[in-house]
């Protein structure tokens, strides 16, 4: 891992780390079923999911003129954090966080998760201890993470050239613009590769392409 190009590494949480698609579905369709709309299979979800999640409600047929998204975000969770213990980690995270360690690379986290029920998550993973820093929001509407990606910069004191982001979704490429930082997709979580590489940013299939991405120091 010598050859890595970044000094510090800052990973989304959900659909990145843990593999937890299959459990929004599972509560997105509850909420559709709820209200006799149509429900999502997998590849439907990563599809249309994406941010603001105002947004991605509407395209399901939510009616936010009589729904709140708080209510909603409530909502969601209450099958969502009933099934998350049972959600683990991709395939081949614990090997990439390992050896980034391994070389000295400063991990962090940052996630639009409500932050307490996040560092729960990266204690019940047991990957906490490979973090130096977690960033989460502090309510459960998972909208943007810019501003807590800003904070993270600026309290860890990190370099944005020799910053990566490693994430699922359009918005990670957002975010990353944002900070003026590099971006690598795995398009392993909540959007699918199409929709990824339409995004003209580096996309990996899978931890081992990834890893063999970083380990050669380059981003694409």
């Amino acid at each position: 891992m010598s050859a890595i190009r970044w000094q510090s590494v800052i990973w989304d949480f959900n659909g990145t780390l843990v593999d937890d698609c299959a459990l929004a579905v599972e509560a997105i369709n509850v909420q559709l079923a709820r209200r006799s709309l149509a429900p999502l299979s997998l590849d439907e979800y990563r599809r249309v999911f994406g941010f603001p999640l105002a947004d991605y409600h509407r395209k399901l047929g939510f009616d936010l003129s009589v729904e709140t998204m708080s209510g909603l975000a409530d909502e969601f969770h209450e099958v969502y954090l009933a099934g998350a213990p049972a959600c683990a980690l991709h395939t081949g995270v614990r090997e990439v966080l390992g050896k980034l360690n391994a070389s000295g690379v400063r991990q962090f986290v940052l996630s639009a998760m409500e932050e307490t029920t996040l560092r729960d998550a990266l204690r019940r993973l047991e990957i906490d201890g490979c973090f130096e820093a977690s960033y989460g929001l502090d309510h459960r509407m998972a909208d943007s993470k810019i501003a807590r990606g800003r904070e993270l910069l600026e309290r860890c004191r990190l370099h944005p050239d020799a910053t990566v982001l490693i994430g699922d979704t359009d918005h990670d490429v957002d975010v990353a613009r944002d900070l003026g930082i590099s971006v690598i997709l795995v398009a392993r979580g909540h959007q699918s590769a199409e929709r990824l590489r339409a995004l003209g940013v580096p996309v990996h299939e899978t931890f081992a392409d990834l890893e063999r991405a970083l380990c050669e120091g380059r981003s694409a």
